[in-house]
């Protein structure tokens, strides 16, 4: 039986084979497996390579990263609003701890860039 990270791979590799208008005997066709396999990986029963991963990825056109989020970004606005009714329940303390934390993400980004 798989792990939780197994899972949360496999519920994220069939959102994105679904989003993508694949069926599962498609998808395994075109990566040169069978469907089984896809099938057991989406439930988490079976442990993915990173290989098949990575070949999946490329036939879905998506980055590999993509397996391994919880879910998509949202929009700004809409993720702005949820920000804005956490932090309506924030402490003081917590606000400025918050506070700091986004400044120093910010500046970290400006570095990179």
């Amino acid at each position: 039986m798989g792990t939780n990270l197994d899972k949360q791979i496999g519920a994220r590799l069939k959102h994105l084979r679904t989003k993508a208008g694949y069926t599962q005997a498609q998808l395994a066709e075109r990566v040169g497996c069978e469907t089984s396999t896809i099938a057991h990986c989406e439930i988490g029963k079976n442990r993915i390579s990173l290989t098949l991963l990575g070949n999946i990825a490329n036939i879905l056109e998506v980055e590999l990263y993509k397996f391994f989020i919880a879910r998509e970004p949202e929009e700004n606005e809409k993720t702005l609003k949820s920000i804005n009714e956490l932090l309506k329940t924030a402490s003081k303390a917590q606000l400025g701890l918050i506070y700091d934390t986004i400044s120093n993400i910010l500046d970290l980004t400006d570095i990179e860039k």
